[in-house]
């Protein structure tokens, strides 16, 4: 029944159960990836890193022409000081009796407003530089110099998968619910190199069982034991190896 369900497509159907435990058919994943675009329209000044570039959360990938945003926020600056010089003399005249408490509440208000724009600005300015949303490495690059961005078409500028931590997810029968617990340590074998397997912990249950195959997910953290591990990556067919279930 299980090999018909993985024919099908709704879950994949356990391998040979080797002589060390049971062993199921999985792939190697990662918990984040994402296609990083720009949140504004602009042109694009520098592209910072290529494909393959190991990158640290926030670390800047690309950068549009900075100076027509420059120049709102030096714009939006000197606003903000005029309104507050026509505050500061409100408050002077309003402490004398000469102004109304009127007039300086409409200082008061107009500087407010000049202090919001000042930060819209700088907001803006800062989404011109892109950077990366996480940890990981560039795995696609879509970005050009010259090439202008328009944010409402979410156009694509580069990959960034997360590699820490690899995941493999594997599909168990109902009637083993009881042999798994969180934390168990079971064998990831990579099927065409056999030489890099590593140790794995699992690290999700599902609490519910998919009525249609009889099977509920289980997720495994991939430990990368050696030094200069290359093998393990995303995409890469593993077995893996449950350790034998308990004896009642």
């Amino acid at each position: 029944m299980l090999a018909l369900i993985a024919l099908l497509g709704l879950a994949p159907a356990p391998s040979s159960a080797g002589a060390g435990g049971r062993t199921y058919a999985s792939h190697l994943m990662v918990d984040q990836e994402v296609v990083v675009s720009s949140r504004i329209t602009g042109v694009i000044e520098k592209v910072l890193v290529e494909r393959g570039t190991v990158v640290t959360k926030g670390e800047p990938l690309a950068s549009l022409e900075l100076t027509e945003f420059d120049q709102d926020v030096k714009q939006a600056k000197e606003q903000m000081g005029l309104a507050k010089a026509q505050l500061d003399r409100s408050e002077a005249l309003s402490s004398g009796g000469i102004s109304s408490k009127e007039d300086l509440d409409e200082k008061r208000a107009q500087y407010a407003v000049t202090v919001a724009a000042w930060e819209k600005a700088k907001a803006i300015r800062d989404y011109a530089v892109i950077r990366a949303p996480f940890p990981g490495v560039v795995t696609e690059k879509f970005a050009r110099v010259g090439e202008k961005v328009i944010d409402i078409q979410n156009v694509p500028l580069f990959r960034i998968t997360a590699f820490d931590p690899l995941l493999a997810r594997i599909y168990v029968p109902e009637k083993e619910l009881l042999t798994l617990r969180h934390g168990d340590v079971v064998e990831i074998v990579p099927v065409n190199f056999p030489e890099a397997r590593v140790r794995g912990v699992v690290d999700f249950i599902s609490p519910t069982v998919d009525a249609a195959s009889g099977t509920f997910q289980v997720i495994i953290r991939v430990r990368r034991e050696k030094a200069g591990q290359t093998i393990l990556r995303p995409g890469l067919a593993v077995d893996v190896r449950l350790p034998d279930a308990a004896k009642p």
